[in-house]
């Protein structure tokens, strides 16, 4: 019978690891019943005293896990399983990469600040420096306590969705902290009770018709940072539908779980690759500018001979039929411009504002010489078309100084 290499290996990584803890003075306890991603865990020990505080630790050891390296550290490469499991594990987790050859232990935290997701799994950098020692203890004590924020959640906005039929809201809420379910399933259950006494309407008319009434239909979408509320990954959605509404305006219900008090609780199975693949099409900040200033200065300048055709055709300096040629042209070169930057991938969290600016601008630029198209020249006819290419281009002028005005905000 042949020795099994990898388990062997294994057994020393997890024995080295357990010698390095306990010569510095803190409380190693193997996990040995059914491993599921976790192979031990430490009782963090503070000048003698156990402090009850724990850490879970992964342990990896063998040539194949230093195989990948950069600059900074050691390239770890996991799956999707084990990532789900540590991120909702109730304690901290850290991966350790054992070199046996040196005697050398290596350790990086999993969370979100760590983790760098990649087109199919994630991976994590375990810095050089980052060496299981005497100076590494208290980095690693520190890792262990969280700092919350004091605020459990932000509303990230409200929205009035009412109708003659129903007093409706909807919001989108971010998460302050790290939660279990349960304090998620409290959390919505808080939000909804508030929200039914709400008294934001979106206009004096919807005021008017529904001030006196609670509301009918509440609907949440939680979130766990700005990026999936952008990319719309919520981890839950929520709904409570009074039961005093009229049959004919009640909204589809969605599945999932009972919650009490009628709310329903709809979890993302998801929730996992639809980061990963959100995050996979996201540009960095530096890349998205490059982008949209190369659009953006094609399209000032066919605005700008736009701009002054029209002004020639208004002065009588260029007849009709040169002026529609014309035109025609850079509708041509303009709804190039516009299918590229409705195809651009999506800008970091930081340029939302500008992005959606960015979009607006190029949606009336594309307006403006749209009236010239084959089909517009059917649809619009002359003193018609003149008008609105006019008023296009005022808005265009409008939403120009909307964007450099963003612009100055990012930079």
């Amino acid at each position: 019978m042949k020795s099994d290499t990898k388990s062997r290996t294994g057994r020393i990584g997890v024995a080295a690891i357990q010698l390095i803890f306990q010569r510095l003075g803190w409380i190693f306890r193997e996990q040995t019943i059914e491993d599921y991603g976790i192979d031990a865990h430490v009782e963090i020990v503070d000048n003698s005293i156990i402090t009850g505080e724990l850490i879970a630790v992964q342990i990896k050891s063998g040539d194949s896990y230093f195989k990948e390296k950069t600059n900074e550290g050691i390239v770890f490469r996991g799956n999707i399983e084990h990532l789900e499991y540590w991120q909702n594990h109730s304690l901290p987790v850290i991966i350790v990469l054992y070199d046996n050859g040196e005697d050398v232990a290596y350790w990086q935290a999993i969370n979100n600040n760590t983790v760098q997701k990649t087109n199919k799994a994630w991976k994590v950098i375990i810095p050089f420096e980052q060496k299981i020692d005497a100076l590494a203890l208290e980095r690693i004590q520190q890792f262990s306590k969280k700092i919350t924020a004091t605020n459990e959640y932000t509303i990230l906005y409200q929205r009035d969705v009412s109708h003659i039929g129903a007093k409706r809201y909807t919001a989108n809420i971010l998460l302050s902290k790290e939660y279990v379910k349960p304090d998620i399933i409290e959390i919505a259950r808080k939000i909804t009770t508030n929200l039914k006494t709400s008294k934001y309407y979106r206009n004096d008319k919807a005021k008017s018709h529904w001030e006196e009434e609670d509301a009918h239909v509440i609907s949440l979408f939680i979130y766990l940072s700005l990026e999936d509320a952008d990319s719309k990954n919520w981890i839950c959605k929520t709904q409570w539908i009074c039961k005093k509404i009229s049959p004919e305006f009640t909204p589809l219900k969605i599945d999932g779980e009972d919650i009490g008090d009628g709310i329903i609780i709809d979890w993302n199975k998801n929730y996992i690759e639809s980061a990963i693949v959100a995050n996979s099409y996201r540009l960095a900040k530096e890349d998205y500018l490059d982008m949209m200033h190369k659009i953006l200065n094609g399209t000032k300048s066919c605005v700008s001979q736009a701009r002054k055709l029209t002004a020639m055709f208004d002065q009588k300096q260029k007849n009709e039929a040169s002026y529609i040629s014309n035109m025609s042209q850079l509708e041509t070169q303009i709804d190039k411009f516009y299918f590229q930057a409705i195809r651009i991938e999506a800008a970091p969290i930081e340029c939302s504002d500008l992005s959606q600016c960015f979009q607006s601008l190029m949606a009336t630029s594309h307006n403006i010489t749209l009236f010239f198209s084959e089909k517009g020249l059917e649809i619009w006819e002359g003193s018609n078309r003149y008008y609105l290419v006019n008023q296009a281009i005022e808005k265009y002028e409008k939403e120009l100084l909307r964007l450099e005005f963003e612009l100055e905000k990012i930079h």
